[in-house]
């Protein structure tokens, strides 16, 4: 039921985009007929009803997932609206009240105490809305009991001020007694549109909605508008068959029935059930202003809820960010399929280079490996681009079979390979080169190599294309994927900042980390008045955790790295800051005196082997970064 109620929520979410903007039509397009205001009113009943919507390049929503459907252990709710300044507000906020009500606890067993909770009051709003419909239905039915029969559907009784309909498989029309012969004929001709209009079901259909999404406020507004521009529509229907004296009997018949009392409304909510007219006064301007549209109007109109539907009914298309498999992952060595004979020096899984395929299909290459990097600057280098080609025979040379381990053979390489990428690098003498290969049962490899055809070529530029090209093989690595990063690359970059006092961005650095699950987040300080600049997170724990940070406790080596780990990413992105402190205070007692864990740039530089600012220059060389931290800063 949880993953049912996240799908309501996002569902409203997204017909409440389609509320404000038919909101907005409404008020741009006054003359348009009503008739169309309700089929745009159509478009959030739509919204509301389908889970599913296609996807189009057209499409004006913002977010088709505002609420993330699947949330991790422990992880901090967020909402993805896409509206950035919706999202940069909310999200911290959230993170805050999350972290305080965490507090002691896993923050997956508070994140599913908050969704049940929600989940039950969902469905007692449910509850209370259906019981108030059926119990508004049965009172007013039971009222109506001694309602006299005029003639076809059509009864009467003291008890009506007001003409309305009542029921939905045999709908009745109820009207007050001694009406004017004229007076009747147009207070019937209404009702009699209303049933033609099948207006009594859309209604009924519309509160069942409200029912289900009764939390959202643009869903009540959407119900209260829906039912006023009905009665509109219903006034225009009847008033393009009258001519111009008759229209004017109709408008008093609006005013009042005899002439003496002003004709009493029926409020919206009165019975979801019980079709009665509302908003007099704007029905009567309405009528007495009414002409009849133009066919450029209507036909404009008619467009206008095309485009709408397409627009407002799609869900934006999502963004292809990142490449295909098997690229925007780290992968490890898993197993050295081919070593060629006519080298001495091998490699084993523990010494081989760790790889990453980035999103922008580059190939990163780790540097600390036994291999000689001179072209080092830093932890990785790019090793060049990846052009998708047909793999070959001959791009493997001559020599390949009798190197072979593990049962791998070329024929298996070529007749089980789906796609083939061969690394495009500078034109340099003896030059490596480098295919990805991603076989039909999901195995990625990778084939280091020499170019053969350099040796030949003195220096010229080489003419062969990709396919032609003959290789040299040295080795064949069987990959693995390394773990998934949590953290996002592509958000953390997105904050990248040169100043400490940017303090939006520096919040959402501070957000988007993840910090041990025993320190309660509080808030963030940040100097800026004099070097060295600083950034001071401050914390809540028991005093019993706090002191075991203190010093090289062994059950918070894990915790102390994490730590460390997102020090190093805040110099990574943000420029002029110079210390990081972790601020612990006793959450019990807060007059004691903190614990502050710092953390200078002078440091990070020690640990890491380099500048970790100019290391991270663009979201790949983050995503890099990321990865390196993990495997350097391991408890």
């Amino acid at each position: 039921m949880t993953a049912v109620f996240l799908k309501i929520l996002n569902m409203s979410i997204t017909a409440g985009w389609i509320v404000l903007a038919v909101m907005l039509l409404r008020l741009l397009l006054k003359k348009m007929p009503k008739q169309f205001t309700c089929m745009l009113w159509g478009l959030v009943g739509l919204r509301l009803v389908f889970p599913f919507s296609p996807e189009s390049m057209f499409s004006l929503i913002p977010s088709a997932e505002t609420i993330p459907e699947t949330v991790q252990p422990g992880e901090f709710p967020e909402i993805h609206s896409g509206v950035t300044a919706i999202d940069r507000v909310v999200n911290p906020a959230a993170k805050l009240s999350f972290s305080r009500l965490s507090a002691g606890t896993s923050g997956k067993n508070t994140l599913d105490i908050m969704m049940q909770g929600a989940l039950l009051i969902w469905i007692a709003g449910i509850s209370l809305m259906l019981c108030y419909l059926a119990f508004s239905y049965f009172r007013l039915r039971r009222k109506m009991g001694t309602a006299v029969l005029l003639k076809e559907n059509i009864w009467q009784s003291d008890f009506v001020d007001s003409p309305f309909i009542l029921g939905m498989i045999r709908p009745r029309i109820y009207i007050p007694f001694h009406l004017k012969e004229e007076t009747l004929s147009h207070v019937l001709a209404h009702e009699k549109a209303h049933l033609a209009r099948k207006d009594h079901l859309v209604k009924a259909f519309a509160f069942l909605l409200l029912s289900v999404y009764w939390f959202h406020p643009l869903i009540w507004a959407a119900y209260l508008l829906l039912c006023r521009d009905i009665e509109l529509a219903c006034d225009e229907r009847v008033i393009r068959h009258l001519g111009e004296e008759e229209r004017k009997s109709y408008l008093l018949s609006l005013i009042g029935y005899d002439g003496e009392q002003s004709r009493k409304k029926i409020p919206a909510l009165a019975c979801p059930l019980a079709f009665g007219e509302l908003d007099l006064k704007e029905r009567i301007i309405r009528a007495k202003t009414w002409k009849k549209p133009a066919f450029a109007l209507i036909a404009a109109a008619l467009i206008l809820c095309i485009v709408a539907a397409i627009c407002l009914l799609t869900d934006p298309k999502e963004e292809l960010l990142t490449a295909p498999e098997p690229f925007c992952h780290p992968y490890q060595v898993e197993e050295i399929s081919y070593a060629s004979p006519q080298y001495s020096f091998s490699l084993t899984p523990e010494t081989a280079p760790t790889y990453v395929l980035t999103s922008d299909y580059q190939l990163l290459e780790s540097a600390d490996t036994p291999l000689d990097r001179r072209d080092a600057e830093g932890y990785w280098i790019s090793c060049g681009g990846a052009e998708k080609i047909k793999l070959k025979e001959k791009n493997f040379g001559d020599n390949m079979e009798t190197g072979s381990q593990n049962d791998l053979s070329l024929s298996t390489l070529l007749k089980e390979n789906r796609n083939a990428w061969v690394v495009n690098r500078p034109q340099q003498e003896g030059q490596i080169i480098y295919y990805i290969l991603q076989q039909k049962n999901g195995d990625v490899y990778l084939c280091y190599g020499y170019n053969a055809d350099d040796a030949s070529a003195e220096a010229e530029p080489l003419s062969k294309t990709p396919e032609e090209t003959r290789s040299d093989i040295r080795w064949i690595f069987k990959l693995s994927s390394i773990k998934e990063e949590t953290l996002s690359a592509k958000t953390l970059f997105s904050y990248r900042t040169k100043y400490v006092g940017d303090n939006s961005a520096v919040g959402n650095i501070i957000y988007n980390l993840t910090f041990p699950q025993d320190m309660a987040y509080q808030q963030f300080a940040l100097q800026t008045d004099a070097e060295p600049y600083e950034v001071t997170i401050t914390f809540a724990l028991t005093g019993e955790d706090r002191e075991q940070y203190a010093g090289d406790a062994l059950n918070r080596q894990k915790e102390k790295a994490l730590l460390e780990k997102n020090a190093c990413i805040m110099f990574s992105l943000i420029e002029n800051a110079d210390i990081i402190n972790f601020k612990l205070v006793d959450k019990t007692d807060e007059t004691l005196r903190p614990l502050t864990l710092v953390y200078t740039r002078q440091w990070a530089y020690a640990k890491t082997d380099c500048d970790l600012w100019a290391q991270c220059e663009t979201e790949e060389q983050l995503e890099a970064i990321l990865i390196k931290l993990r495997e350097i800063l391991a408890p």
